[in-house]
């Protein structure tokens, strides 16, 4: 979505013409796989719990874990001990970057590039072998 402001997400029409805020709430548990079928999990039991961002009509965002108001250092620091790597963003592709993504060259000139091949090292975790391999 394009926005110029967090409060352009708020809902607004004549049937809810008042409405203060917008929230989004995720709901995350740990699951284990099953080792025969890769369909099949069971969840950890106790291990759910809630992250929520209300933003307001000034744009100002509230953070909150389980109902409980934290910063957006907690909620950072909460998903990567989970696993949920938040420094790359690969798990979302912003606008604006599968056109600079498709402008890619092959592959990068030096070492301070980086082409399509480092690019998809990067997202795929393999980047982490490139020194062991040369």
């Amino acid at each position: 979505m394009r926005l110029n402001k967090l409060a352009e997400l708020i809902h607004k029409s004549a049937q809810h013409p008042d409405c203060s805020a917008a929230t989004v709430r995720v709901h995350f548990t740990d699951i284990l796989d099953h080792e025969k079928d890769p369909d099949l999990f069971t969840e950890v039991t106790g291990s759910n719990f809630t992250v929520s961002r209300t933003v307001n009509r000034s744009s100002v965002s509230k953070y909150m874990i389980n109902d409980s108001p934290v910063d957006y250092k907690e909620v950072v620091q909460l998903l990567m001990e989970k696993g949920i790597d938040l420094d790359h963003n690969r798990f979302l592709i912003l606008q604006g970057e599968v056109e600079q993504i498709s402008l890619m060259k092959p592959k990068s000139e030096n070492e301070h590039d980086q082409g399509l091949l480092e690019y998809l090292d990067e997202i795929i975790g393999s980047s982490v072998h490139v020194e062991k391999i040369k």
